[in-house]
């Protein structure tokens, strides 16, 4: 379980950090909605305050508020390298998107694993906004993988009887790349345990945050994990029609053991795996139940 924890530190994750005014982004070129009177990069600082965390479990999703020349807002959001940002607005606002290293996306495409902040600002005088934003599919350029992965016993009494469960291909996907975005905030510093509620149940959850849990571990021995990147190369196999539905996909993570005499090189480094994980519905919500490193 420890080997496949991840942590990357960023300061926009804004957990724990009450009063925190964003540093002013180091990239130029903007993206924004076409608004005349917008600059390159905005001129004001976000402070935290003024920043929601949002996240997609929904899909597309609807914000609105109302913001200044003097007065902006933001919006921070977990996302996987790969994923594609859409949004859309028909309100003369300037929109700002910053990658997790404060610079400036410049487009749709999110290139780099972690936390991105939209800033909305007004080109002039105080204007009301409403913004749809969501993340795109995850595209995979690989095709399946051709080897042996061995049988997995879903507890199926009659596979052909089964009745294909309201999660696809594309939703399995979009929950597991929310939950390798939300990694860094989970193994490390905040320990976030809201995160795990989100997006994990049964088996995952109770071995994350539980009692004698991952996490309890970690804290309790001064550790936490570093994460340098997180790719998920491809889908090998997906099924909804099981007594719990599951994918399996191929995976290359680069993460770093951190303790009180440095970085445990046992448990640290770059790897490529292929793991299969399960889900199942809590309360409504498809949530992950459980996963397992597979031999490929």
């Amino acid at each position: 379980m420890l080997k496949k924890m991840i942590f990357y530190s960023t300061c926009l994750s804004l957990l724990g950090c009450q009063g925190l005014t964003l540093p002013t982004p180091k990239g130029t070129g903007i993206l924004n909605l076409g608004s005349p009177g917008c600059s390159d990069k905005p001129t004001v600082s976000l402070n935290a305050k003024n920043v929601e965390k949002i996240t997609f479990n929904q899909g597309r999703i609807s914000k609105s508020n109302q913001v200044s020349v003097e007065q902006h807002v933001g919006y921070t959001f977990a996302a996987i390298a790969g994923d594609k940002l859409s949004y859309s607005t028909d309100s003369d606002v300037c929109i700002w998107v910053f990658t997790p290293d404060t610079e400036i996306v410049k487009g749709k495409d999110l290139l780099k694993t972690g936390q991105y902040t939209i800033q909305v600002g007004a080109p002039q005088g105080v204007k009301n906004f409403n913004l749809e934003v969501g993340l795109g599919d995850l595209q995979t350029n690989i095709s399946p993988t051709t080897e042996s992965t061995p049988t997995i016993n879903l507890d199926a009494k009659e596979n052909n009887l089964q009745q294909q469960h309201d999660i696809s291909q594309e939703d399995a996907i979009e929950l597991i790349k929310r939950w390798y975005a939300a990694k860094p905030q989970i193994f490390g510093p905040p320990f976030d345990g809201n995160l795990v509620d989100q997006l994990t149940t049964g088996n995952l959850h109770t071995n994350t945050i539980g009692s004698a849990g991952s996490v309890d571990w970690l804290k309790e021995n001064q550790y936490y994990y570093q994460y340098n990147f997180s790719n998920i190369e491809g889908v090998i196999e997906f099924s909804n029609s099981q007594d719990r539905p599951y994918i399996k996909v191929r995976v290359s993570e680069e993460r770093y053991l951190h303790g009180q005499n440095g970085i445990d090189q046992k448990n640290s480094g770059v790897y490529t795996d292929n793991f299969i994980y399960f889900f199942e519905k809590e309360n409504g919500t498809w949530k992950i139940y459980d996963y397992k490193k597979i031999r490929g």
